[in-house]
């Protein structure tokens, strides 16, 4: 207890002042002496930054000259969107219940929805790896065009491009996401200075991934077609003849489609668009930044400075 009373009578607080209170023995005689530390209030901080305002003004001020640079030097990009969907080629075509019955047809169009799935998602996959790079890097004026991407003015343009960092690229710039919630719909999106080039960039994209979809299909299907044919000449049995038919159909069903000049993986919902006005260098975002990064650093100097001289 002696202890506690001792401790309490060392440290006092005043509430009415917002003050602490702490004394210092001084000297054989035990005389006390009190050093008033006072608590920080909003008030406090207000003062101290109108204090600050010339410095903070002075940063200010170059913190817009150097904004003003950053956004004379910066590349003015164009961002272009397309908004895809899954394609069914299949869906209108399917055996009619007079060949296979009300099953076969619900078959055939659970097939059909299946198929424009697992395609769409390849094409997720695929849209930027090397398969649809090595297409891109035969086009030397592609290559030109992709070269001038660069986040200055004063840069130098790319040239030694190959599939590894086209695909790279892709990976980095060219982004797919969906476009709402639960939607099947996907949103392709790409950035770059020349509004033509990037509305061009993401139809090639689309038409080079779905091409690639639809020829390795194609020589899937080919291969099972032949396989069913010497599998139907070698067998007796009435049944798995039956089976064999009803599986050839399909795929010559299939192959019919897949040959037709139409999206097979992806169907596009909404054309590249480009927008209107640059997305980036956003003067809003830059001046903001800037400036609010540079009134905390002038009210940090200001303190500093405060403390130092007093």
């Amino acid at each position: 207890m002696e202890n506690a009373n001792s401790s309490s009578d060392d440290v006092r607080y005043d509430k009415q002042k917002n003050q602490h209170y702490s004394k210092e023995m001084k000297g054989p005689s035990s005389s006390y002496h009190y050093t008033v530390i006072t608590e920080k209030t909003l008030f406090d901080v207000l003062g101290e930054i109108w204090r600050a305002k010339y410095i903070m003004a002075g940063f200010s001020i170059l913190a817009a000259l150097l904004a003003f640079v950053f956004m004379s030097i910066s590349q003015r990009y164009y961002q272009a969107e397309m908004i895809v969907a899954p394609a069914n080629p299949l869906g209108m075509m399917t055996i009619s219940g007079a060949e296979q019955g009300m099953e076969g047809t619900m078959n055939a169009n659970v097939s059909a929805t299946r198929q424009g799935g697992d395609a769409f998602t390849i094409f997720e996959a695929i849209y930027n790896g090397a398969s649809v790079a090595s297409f891109l890097a035969k086009d030397e004026a592609f290559l030109k065009k992709l070269g001038e991407d660069r986040w200055n003015i004063f840069s130098e343009a790319k040239t030694n491009w190959d599939a590894q960092t086209i695909s790279d690229y892709l990976s980095r710039h060219v982004h797919i996401e969906p476009v709402n919630g639960m939607s099947s719909l996907r949103r392709l999106s790409y950035m770059h200075p020349d509004k033509k080039f990037a509305s061009e960039l993401l139809g090639r994209i689309h038409r080079i991934a779905d091409e690639i979809i639809r020829a390795r299909i194609l020589v899937q299907t080919n291969q099972r077609i032949t396989y069913l044919n010497k599998a139907l000449a070698k067998t007796n049995n009435p049944d798995h003849k039956r089976s064999l038919a009803r599986l050839l159909m399909e795929q010559e069903r299939l192959k019919m489609m897949v040959s037709l000049n139409q999206a097979y993986a992806a169907s596009i919902v909404e054309p590249a668009y480009v927008s209107v006005r640059t997305c980036w260098p956003d003067p809003y975002v830059i001046y903001a930044v800037f400036i609010l990064v540079s009134m905390v650093i002038g009210y940090i100097v200001a303190t500093v400075l405060t403390r130092r001289t007093a």
